[in-house]
């Protein structure tokens, strides 16, 4: 797989369910188990606008060629992609989301696996 792509993967998945969680949490929170209320509706939009964000910023990066922006992203979303997956993890074994939380678990993973790959071998973000 090259950079470009999975950068751009990167920043679909954001805006995806960016979008999903912005515009339409009524729907997508119950998905998880989470209940629907005021706040977790509230709670949810931040969560959307923020992958959303994060998801426009991979997109628009995905043909930059500057080496040092190219690490910048990969290593920032290893951070946010371990947190995710930890929050994730512990929500699906502590009950306070359903079996969907494990998919997030699957995303997160794939994400981190994909940026360690690319920040180990420096000749495939070329």
């Amino acid at each position: 797989m090259k950079i470009s792509t999975f950068l751009a993967a990167f920043g679909l998945l954001g805006i995806v369910f960016g979008l999903s969680f912005f515009a339409i949490p009524e729907l997508t929170g119950p998905l998880y188990g989470v209940p629907k209320n005021p706040h977790t509706v509230m709670q949810a939009r931040y969560f959307g606008a923020t992958l959303l964000a994060v998801g426009a910023i991979y997109w628009l990066s995905r043909n930059t060629r500057d080496d040092a922006a190219i690490c910048a992203l990969l290593k920032g979303g290893l951070i946010g992609n371990a947190g995710g997956l930890a929050i994730s993890a512990w929500a699906a074994v502590s009950g306070m989301q359903n079996q969907m939380a494990w998919s997030s678990v699957g995303i997160y993973g794939a994400l981190i696996a994909g940026a360690l790959y690319f920040l180990a071998f420096p000749d495939r973000r070329a």
